[in-house]
């Protein structure tokens, strides 16, 4: 027997020493085209080291580089069939780590075109083919179009799925042909995000209203209760943050907003984003909170994709459960800025390379997957919106992906919309931004810093936030 033993330790080191060589001499991927993202290394500084970013980001990419990794996830995948056909067969949900995205930094169109080969631009500034919000059958829900004050007192009822047996383990729950991440509460980190919007607004000054948005995701309306009570519940991680917030610092109530609409499509199944819906009934409350009148639903025009499989299918596609998710892929409807726009996003702060792009994409090629990049071209480091409001404000947005929905709708009130992503600045690698002084430049009236559970709850990103400002 202990020869046995002796023989299976030999056979597991060398194993463990092939894998390591072959790790130190291939050369790893750049994108991963079954999941159609990029992978970058991360650049060790120790800074990075201090605060735990590199470690995580380390962590990331060599999960995403691992020797064989896309032949064993097949095998993977064969696996998890047995687990699922052999004993669990009844339980319809599958749980696995899902990270947000603020370690990725984002994806935008313009990468996507370029891995996909594709340098011509899919975005058209003319007319498309129009909806009527009313009369639309992709929605599972006809939209209401009721403003702020005539928001409903009594949220709908909802059909959240039963406990299933065992313990989910990570952060994606899949529910049929439904995918949600669920974030969970670390109060510490929810802290110190208040504190890193409070030192913000102290940063930019009492000339400039600090304005935060922070919205519930679909884990929190149609998981099990579990899955959104105690440490998961996301009302809990907002009013939290709220509270810890100075009392200059405009707060959106975009949960109740999207509470009392749970009923409509305000979230996607394959996706971990809102739908641009769910980012109306937001917005309503951000008129309602800043003092703009919003634009009643009707008035827009609107456009549809069909066949959308979002974030919630790439992480899960390996396994059996997210077959579901392919056979029913999400709608995604768009609705178009009342108010003439001209849009640029740039690589930094200095603004010297534009490139045009559309604040609402009408045509996206029908290779481009990720649906949710005709909002803003996706994840750019700045974009700048030029609208034809008269005298307007000028609102700068510091947001991730969420974000991306929702900046379309400010546009029938500000003259200008800066758009900045923290993830793309102020660390090794990525250019620096001084935000006070830039904001200053731009003259800028309202900050607006919007993002969902996962980023109030990430270190990460919190840190992102502090570095904007200078020390």
């Amino acid at each position: 027997m202990k020869k046995l033993y002796i023989c299976l330790m030999g056979a597991l080191l060398a194993v463990l020493t092939a894998v390591g060589a072959i790790s130190l001499l291939d050369t790893d991927p750049t994108v991963l085209a079954d999941e159609n993202r990029k992978i970058e290394k991360p650049k060790f500084s120790w800074g990075a080291l201090l605060d735990g970013s590199y470690v995580q980001q380390l962590e990331s990419y060599y999960t995403d580089t691992f020797p064989f990794r896309e032949k064993l996830m097949p095998l993977n995948q064969e696996l998890n069939k047995f687990y699922y056909y052999s004993g669990v067969g009844d339980s319809n949900y599958l749980a696995i780590n899902f990270d947000g995205g603020a370690e990725q930094g984002g994806e935008s169109l313009h990468d996507v075109e370029n891995a996909l080969n594709n340098p011509e631009g899919t975005g058209n500034t003319s007319a498309p083919e129009t909806t009527d919000p009313s009369t639309d059958t992709s929605e599972q829900q006809t939209p209401s179009t009721d403003n702020a004050e005539n928001e409903t007192t009594t949220p709908p009822e909802i059909n959240v799925p039963d406990e299933n047996q065992g313990t989910a383990i990570g952060t994606i729950y899949i529910d049929g042909d439904n995918a949600m991440d669920i974030p969970t509460a670390n109060n510490e980190v929810i802290d110190s995000y208040a504190d890193a919007v409070n030192n913000l607004s102290q940063a930019l000054g009492s000339d400039v209203r600090t304005i935060s948005l922070v919205t519930p995701n679909s884990g929190e309306f149609y998981s099990p209760e579990s899955f959104h009570t105690g440490s998961h519940s996301q009302k809990e991680m907002i009013e939290r943050c709220y509270g810890a917030m100075n009392d200059n610092i405009v707060t959106v109530d975009a949960y109740s907003a999207l509470r009392n609409h749970a009923d409509e499509y305000i979230c996607f199944r394959t996706d971990h984003h809102w739908t641009a819906l769910g980012a109306y009934y937001a917005y309503i409350q951000y008129c309602k909170a800043t003092g703009f009148d919003p634009v009643p639903l009707e008035q827009f025009e609107t456009g549809t994709y069909e066949n959308f499989l979002g974030s919630m299918y790439t992480y899960t596609q390996k396994y059996p459960q997210s077959q579901a998710l392919k056979d029913n892929p999400d709608t995604l409807t768009y609705y178009l800025p009342i108010v003439e726009t001209h849009a640029k996003y740039y690589s930094d702060a200095t603004l010297s390379d534009g490139i045009a792009i559309s604040v609402v994409y009408t045509k996206l090629a029908e290779n481009v997957s990720n649906k949710y990049l005709c909002f803003i071209g996706g994840d750019t480091p700045v974009c700048i919106v030029e609208t034809a409001v008269e005298d307007g404000p000028v609102c700068m947005v510091l947001k991730e992906s969420y974000g991306n929905a929702f900046v379309p709708f400010l546009t029938s009130h500000y003259s200008k919309i800066i758009v900045i992503d923290p993830r793309q600045f102020n660390q090794d690698g990525k250019p620096s931004l001084d935000l006070p002084a830039f904001a200053k430049e731009q003259g800028v009236d309202d900050l607006l810093v919007i993002n969902y559970p996962f980023m109030i709850n990430n270190s990460y990103y919190v840190s992102l936030l502090n570095r904007l400002i200078p020390s």
